[in-house]
């Protein structure tokens, strides 16, 4: 089985701030170029986080004299069918008039997710929320617009920003209702086990810091030496399984 794919399956057990602090432990610095802010948000009710490859476009849907344009989008289902890895669509907005962007429907979503998209991912709005929430499709996003003034899609094999966020084709990204995390490359083949002792580390912190019979100190310090001994651990897996 792919490698990549293996990953994504595996990393549906976990929360996204388990796969961000997973990733502070294992040492990923300039933690601000790989999450989201709260300007982008999961628009629909899914079970269990999003997490797939990025496949990056640019989308018009606000500009009122331009010609719709959706001649790339056929183009851009045949890959994601072809894909080994489930796909995450993320498309940057770049149309006149950005808060009126209408980037996605429950006609859109159910095209893509029928090839294999996992998510969708973009700076724009949305509608149709309860439909693509009954198709258990992630949708992020800005917010909701009713309809789009024209809708131009342009399949970029480039890099974009949402977010203060540069995403490049085959970025793996995560998702859920508390936000966007990026896995940068080099922490992939360590991620699990780092979301595992994370968890582990978790629970016993928050399961600690629940005794009344322990003073603010001796609880914090606790949790200190735990967050120290996880990095520690961490850092060994970084090498372990890269060898």
């Amino acid at each position: 089985m792919n490698v990549v794919r293996a990953l994504i399956e595996q990393l549906h057990e976990f929360e996204t701030p388990v796969v961000s602090e997973a990733l502070a432990a294992l040492g990923c610095a300039h933690a601000e170029r790989y999450y989201m802010g709260r300007d982008i948000s999961l628009l629909t009710r899914v079970p269990q986080p999003m997490v797939g490859v990025a496949l990056t476009l640019e989308v018009d849907t606000s500009s009122p004299d331009r010609d719709a344009d959706a001649g790339d989008l056929i183009g851009v289902m045949e890959q994601i069918n072809q894909s080994s890895c489930p796909v995450v669509v993320v498309a940057k907005t770049n149309g006149a008039r950005p808060q009126h962007e209408c980037v996605i429907g429950d006609g859109m979503a159910k095209k893509f997710r029928s090839v294999g998209s996992s998510g969708f991912v973009t700076d724009g709005g949305a509608r149709d929320i309860t439909g693509m929430t009954r198709e258990c499709y992630p949708v992020f996003g800005a917010g909701m617009a009713t309809n789009h003034a024209t809708f131009v899609i342009k399949r970029k094999r480039r890099p974009v920003e949402i977010s203060g966020v540069t995403i490049s084709d085959g970025t793996l990204i995560h998702g859920d209702e508390n936000g966007i995390q990026i896995v940068p490359h080099e922490f992939h083949h360590a991620l699990v086990e780092a979301c595992l002792l994370t968890v582990e580390g978790e629970l016993r912190s928050h399961t600690f810091g629940r005794r009344s019979d322990k003073t603010l100190a001796e609880r914090g310090g606790f949790s200190a030496r735990l967050k120290e001994e996880r990095s520690a651990r961490c850092r060994q897996l970084m090498k372990q399984l890269a060898s």
